[in-house]
């Protein structure tokens, strides 16, 4: 099972690489379809945000994490995917190009090199997506059962049973007037 999620999970991070690499020249060969700049820009986007959950998943099935329930680590999510979350958030206004000139404002090359790497969404975006997959936790292993029905065991000689007797007792009164 595990093999199996690894080589889906492969194929799929091809193909929403793929659907990110040609979405423009797909949008120009269905010329009757008419999306909006922004909307085209996070289709694209989301294409590498499910890429990078699909590579997250990867590294995670590779890992082998002998787990015994599936969940989602929110405490991982946190620490891997604030700074990415952060810059996505920066990355589209003028705050990121304030933030530049203030911290590099003497080198030009540099701030140039800054400003590409904090306005650029698609790395952001996609480390989002790793964060997202590699704090989900999948447990494809054989499950421990929680109650073991144990029964008592058998001797090659049997042995009488014993009865207790409460078809003699009165129960209406304690064991003294009996």
């Amino acid at each position: 099972m595990r093999i199996f999620l690894i080589i889906f999970s492969f194929i799929n991070t091809i193909f929403y690489i793929l659907i990110y690499s040609y979405f423009d020249k797909v949008l120009e060969i269905l010329e009757g379809v008419n999306l909006p700049p922004v909307a085209a820009n996070y289709i694209k986007l989301a294409a590498l945000l499910i890429a990078g959950f699909c590579i997250g998943v990867m590294a995670m099935l590779i890992l082998r994490l002998k787990l015994k329930k599936s969940f989602f680590s929110f405490k991982n999510f946190f620490l891997l995917g604030t700074v990415p979350l952060i810059f996505i958030i920066l990355s589209e206004g003028t705050v990121t190009g304030f933030i530049i000139n203030k911290l590099f404002n003497s080198s030009e090359t540099v701030s140039e090199l800054a400003f590409y790497l904090l306005s650029n969404q698609s790395i952001w975006f996609l480390w989002l997506g790793f964060a997202a997959g590699s704090s989900l936790r999948l447990s494809i292993y054989r499950r421990v059962l929680k109650h073991v029905a144990a029964g008592a065991k058998e001797s090659k000689s049997p042995k009488k049973v014993e009865r207790p007797d409460t078809e003699n007792k009165d129960h209406n009164h304690p064991p003294e007037y009996q």
